[in-house]
């Protein structure tokens, strides 16, 4: 691992100002949160107001309290218009050196590469500051777009997908996993 690292330290990537996550962020994101398409494809309750909202920005923002799980959390802001783009996520485990990403992308920024640009820019930071060896993301199967964001960002699917339940019914997700590129495939 290198030199003591913000983790959670601003990420500027080509078109993208990725802030660490704020409870006051909740104001100017309720509406993209509050857009019922995001959660198709995931297991995570709509928020009623920015209220609750910036309640669960402060929960994530305290993390886990496990001693080995660390929970870093993004806003992504369009550089040009400094409109909020996206919501990211990485959950590094250090005992296993692995990092789960999550994320949504906000109406309009949809499928202009900004997942592909976000997760790139968290894959370099955790692995020059980390001892991650490896990104794993997962979706839904019927989530086109995210499948297609992580292969774009240098993910290789599992062979096997993997039984899950979405809202109550059964469903089949699709493990993704990026590897450091120096490390060697497990």
């Amino acid at each position: 691992m290198n030199a003591p690292v913000n983790l959670a330290a601003p990420i500027a990537t080509a078109r993208l100002d990725l802030e660490p996550l704020r409870p006051a962020h909740a104001e100017i994101c309720f509406a993209s949160f509050a857009d019922p398409s995001l959660y198709r494809y995931i297991d995570l309750p709509m928020p009623a107001d920015a209220g609750e909202l910036r309640e669960r920005f402060a929960g994530w923002r305290r993390g886990s309290g496990r001693p080995d799980e660390i929970w870093l959390n993004w806003i992504a802001f369009e550089r040009g218009s400094g409109r909020a783009a996206g919501w990211f996520q990485a959950t590094a485990r250090l005992a296993d050196g692995e990092a789960h990403i999550a994320y949504f992308v906000f109406g309009t920024f949809q499928r202009r590469g900004v997942a592909v640009e976000a997760v790139r820019g968290i894959a370099e930071r955790l692995f020059a500051a980390t001892d991650v060896t490896t990104l794993i993301a997962q979706t839904d199967e019927r989530n086109e777009a995210s499948r297609r964001a992580a292969v774009a960002a240098g993910f290789v699917a599992d062979p096997l997908p993997l039984a899950s339940t979405l809202h109550g019914e059964p469903s089949t997700d699709r493990v993704f996993r990026l590897r450091r590129p120096s490390a060697p495939a497990a």
